[in-house]
């Protein structure tokens, strides 16, 4: 049975098969401080063992509990993010309110993927799109850091908290939007 889109996962950096990440807690961040640094490998088809399509265009971003662009974390994009590969800073996420617009980050991968039916690199034929760029893989592969990473992009978050921000827990989501054919 065939795929028909990307199949998309997150995990902790060490991509043990056990260490799928679903939910980002930051613990407790004071105003006027940064949290500690979270790095995460965001996947297409790991371990997969059909090609599903490559992820085209993909950019992260910040959305409020219920997926809109509201709240202090959004609108004031406190959530900066580095993409490893090609990033030497991080870079703020979130809502611009003034734009309306949504300020996200690409992200996409600059390694090659091996398996036995050849190697492969994003924006390489036959991995090419007339629509922007392949940014992730949806090649099989073993799911090995070493041999997948056409498959992967490692990103580092943290949250960047304002000292005139209001106390108390605030719930978001973090999010990946692409394209794919």
């Amino acid at each position: 049975m065939s795929v028909l889109q990307p199949l998309v996962s997150w995990y902790a950096e060490t991509n043990g098969d056990d260490e799928q990440v679903t939910r980002w807690d930051l613990g407790i961040v004071d105003a006027s401080q940064v949290s500690q640094d979270f790095t995460f490998l965001i996947w297409n088809n790991r371990k997969g063992t059909e090609d599903v399509p490559d992820m085209q265009n993909a950019v992260i971003m910040t959305k409020d509990e219920w997926g809109g662009n509201t709240g202090e974390l959004v609108e004031g994009q406190w959530i900066e993010v580095k993409v490893d590969q090609i990033d030497t800073t991080f870079h703020p996420i979130g809502w611009d309110v003034d734009t309306n617009q949504a300020v996200s980050r690409p992200i996409k991968t600059l390694g090659s993927t091996t398996n036995e039916d050849g190697t492969f690199t994003p924006n390489v034929p036959p991995h090419t799109t007339q629509n922007g760029e392949i940014s992730i893989l949806g090649v099989k592969n073993d799911g090995t850091l070493e041999n997948a990473q056409g498959n992967y992009v490692k990103v580092s978050l943290h949250c960047r908290v304002p000292g005139n921000a209001s106390a108390g827990a605030v719930n978001f989501r973090t999010r990946v939007t692409y394209q794919y054919v």
